[in-house]
Formats: structure tokens, sequence, C-alpha cells
């Protein structure tokens, strides 16, 4: 989040590639590890935020995928005042990765 100048208290829509999303066993819940996440790309400021630092606590709402994966999530709205908040919403795209290294090529 750093490496993208994201702030405390700001506000932001971003692109986040390359997230994985493991499905746990017994439906509705998973993890989400971002530490392999591509680059961010910051689409839009919302909220400028101010120079305190940034939480260490994530959470994230509305993501909903079929299977464990990798996956590229577009337009996600991220905050970051009192913990790292990433929302998917109805501006806000989940597809499966493309260009994973590995993947197969169809």
């Amino acid at each position: 989040m750093e490496q993208a100048s994201i702030h405390h208290g700001q506000e932001i829509r971003a692109d986040l590639p390359n997230v994985r999303v493991l499905a746990l066993a017994g439906g509705g819940e998973g993890q989400v590890l971002f530490c392999n996440m591509g680059p961010i790309r910051v689409k839009e400021i919302l909220n400028r935020g101010d120079d305190r630092p940034l939480p260490t606590d994530v959470r994230v709402e509305g993501l909903e995928v079929f299977a464990s994966g990798i996956y590229d999530i577009f337009n996600a709205l991220v905050s970051s005042n009192g913990d790292l908040r990433v929302v998917v919403d109805g501006e806000t795209r989940v597809v499966p990765a493309a260009n994973v290294v590995g993947a197969a090529v169809v």
C-alpha cells in the first residue's frame, strides 16, 4: 500500500492484481492473501487522508468467488481508517488473473 502512496484516512478506487483467495471448507468463509499481489493501480482518490501510519489489520467485504485461485480485483473501494478495508461493491469487477506464472495458456 505504501508503494502506491496510499495514506491513513484515505479512500480510493484501485485495481488490485493477482490477489490469492483461499476458500475454506464449510462454505462462506475464506482467506485473502495480498503478499504476492502485483502493483496497486490507483484509479481515483475520493478522500485525501493524512500522514498517520497505515493500519495493519485488513478487512475484506463483499468478495465472492466460486473457487480458490488468483484474481484481479478491478475498481475496489479501499479505505484506511481504523483498519484497512477492501470493499467489493457494484462498481467492482473480480476476474481470474490472466497473467499468472504457471497458469495454462488457452
